[in-house]
């Protein structure tokens, strides 16, 4: 059964190096915070472009720590897509903030400037910008806004490592980049691992502090914290990873062009791409009608290949991130529409040509009843 993500198929084909590296580690005896994560940190810091990153144990780590830099007051306002990984969400809730949501762009499925700027107030004092599904947000659209309204940008960019807008990756250009280096990402680890990126001192020294209990240098906690560490052999894999990131991410745009170039006839979405901004297609989503969308799915099924759907839900109908009066209508009607096709650096022509004549078939077959 082929599926829409494989990150198994990566780390088999490297299991050699990996080994070599994890043994390494195990005999070293320096398991947290080691020379690995100091170097990954810095390997960060010069692909990104960033003055500081500080890794942790997940995305949603980073979203926390970078909310927990902000100290906002009671009646302050983040404003974050519906449209989004519930991780997104669940940083805000655990940190017990009030948001609002915004809807998204119908083209390319991120926020929309017209929501945002409608809803705006003397409340915003953040908002979760999130690069969704490898596929840059314009936050240089948002950021004179903020800057005059002292509004702070934190970019989540989980799914979008090595994503850039004019050249400038996305993570640098806001207050804040949150990763996620979960197994399936672009950029991805054997097991948990995240990390924040910034340009601001001041935030720098204070997630530092955060990442460990709140301590300064002697241990002692002078602010809240957490416990969220990336450790060395997560460290390890993904010094080496991050060396063929680039060729691994230009193979994804290659598959999707290729997608782009088959598919373009067919009464489908493809995903929207813009010029001068540099999608790494963490996934590939299409949109399909809503009436033939379990239909495709199924078909796909009976001949082995998986589709995904990234999200069904929308977190404004998730019971525990509900609010009152929250009308998002671009946002309920991409998520009846959504399809994940599979996509990743490890997939065989012969499956690709297998998705493209399968769509292919299904139009054909459907459009004749």
């Amino acid at each position: 059964m082929i599926n829409f993500s494989s990150p198994k198929l990566q780390n088999t084909k490297n299991l050699k190096t990996y080994i070599k590296e994890i043994h390494k580690v195990i005999s070293s005896g320096d398991y947290i915070l080691g020379k690995n994560v100091k170097k990954f940190e810095k390997n960060l810091q010069k692909y990104l472009g960033s003055k500081y990153a500080i890794s942790n144990n997940s995305g949603t780590d980073s979203l926390i720590m970078s909310l927990m830099c902000l100290n906002l007051k009671k009646n302050d306002e983040v404003l974050v897509p519906s449209h989004t990984a519930t991780a997104t969400l669940t940083s805000l809730r655990l940190m017990n903030y009030k948001y609002k949501f915004l809807d998204v762009d119908n083209d390319s499925m991120n926020i929309s400037l017209k929501d945002f700027k409608k809803k705006i107030n003397k409340n915003t004092k953040a908002i979760i910008v999130v690069h969704l599904y490898g596929n840059p947000f314009n936050v240089n659209e948002i950021k004179l806004i903020c800057k005059k309204k002292r509004i702070r940008i934190i970019e989540d960019c989980a799914q979008s490592f090595g994503a850039m807008i004019n050249k400038k990756k996305v993570g640098t250009i806001g207050d804040f980049g949150c990763f996620s280096f979960f197994p399936t990402k672009n950029l991805s680890a054997i097991g948990d691992a995240g990390a924040v990126v910034t340009n601001n001192n001041k935030f720098y020294k204070k997630l530092l502090k955060i990442r460990q209990y709140g301590w300064d240098r002697d241990r002692i906690s002078e602010i809240n914290g957490i416990n969220s560490r990336c450790d060395e052999i997560q460290a390890s894999i993904l010094n080496i990873k991050i060396k063929s990131i680039d060729i691994n991410n230009k193979i994804r745009n290659d598959i999707a062009n290729f997608y782009n170039r088959e598919l373009k006839n067919l009464p489908i979405r493809l995903p929207m791409y813009k010029k001068n901004f540099y999608h790494v297609y963490h996934l590939y989503v299409i949109r399909v009608s809503k009436l033939l969308r379990n239909k495709i799915i199924k078909f796909f099924q009976s001949n082995n290949i998986n589709l995904g759907i990234h999200y069904k839900t929308p977190c404004h109908k998730m019971k525990n991130f509900f609010l009152n009066d929250v009308e998002l209508p671009i946002t309920d009607k991409v998520v009846d529409e959504i399809i994940t096709l599979p996509l990743y650096p490890e997939l065989k022509k012969k499956y690709q040509l297998k998705t493209v004549r399968l769509l292919k078939q299904f139009y054909k077959e459907n459009s004749e009843k």
